[in-house]
């Protein structure tokens, strides 16, 4: 009897050893719970935060090289319009007026470029097409028909030009070495539209 009684405590004490023995190597017991990353420190979460913050960044920089890509198109088309001008033998006033374009704008398409602009940008594309547009409607034009509508196109165009700065190109920038090529550059667009409309105040209408 008494042999019996330690065979039954010994078997009990085997079977309790085996369990508590699978406690501890249950992979969905305490140590998989501790290796769960806390709240605060998901690396999932930590990478798309910095992948956001990267995005946001691009888009900044991507806004302000379309910024200048708008401005060099305007740059473009202002020499463009004035060697058109000068093609099509306005005199006076109006060629001096014609050659300043060109040389001023070239001097601030080249400072520009130094910037990186972007000219694959869409609003870059549409200003460029823009003015392709206007001086096809200019080149149908000849003699002091033709002298009048480039004055009126200078005073448009510069006016428009301002405005982009204002409300769209200076807003832009998020440096401020571009934002103050942008704020220069608008110093000298509002000169060159007090000049145009000085010029259109004395052509004759057409």
């Amino acid at each position: 009897m008494n042999r019996l009684f330690v065979l039954t405590v010994v078997s009990f004490a085997c079977v309790g050893l085996l369990c508590a023995c699978g406690d501890r190597s249950n992979p969905d017991g305490a140590d998989m719970a501790s290796s769960t990353p806390a709240p605060g420190n998901d690396p999932t979460a930590a990478a798309a935060s910095a992948v956001d913050d990267a995005a946001a960044s691009t888009s900044s920089a991507t806004s302000e090289s379309a910024a200048l890509g708008v401005l060099n198109a305007i740059n473009a088309h202002e020499i463009a319009a004035g060697e058109q001008a000068l093609g099509k033998g306005v005199k006076g006033d109006i060629a001096a007026f014609a050659q300043m374009m060109i040389d001023q704008h070239t001097d601030n398409r080249d400072k520009t470029l130094a910037l990186n602009p972007d000219a694959s940008a869409s609003d870059a594309v549409a200003q460029h097409r823009k003015g392709e547009a206007q001086l096809a409607a200019l080149d149908a034009r000849s003699g002091e028909d033709y002298a009048r509508a480039y004055v009126d196109a200078m005073v448009k165009g510069h006016a428009e030009a301002l405005d982009a700065l204002d409300t769209r190109l200076i807003p832009a920038a998020t440096s401020e070495q571009v934002r103050q090529h942008l704020t220069t550059t608008r110093g000298h667009v509002a000169a060159h539209l007090e000049q145009a409309q000085r010029l259109a105040a004395k052509a004759p209408a057409n």
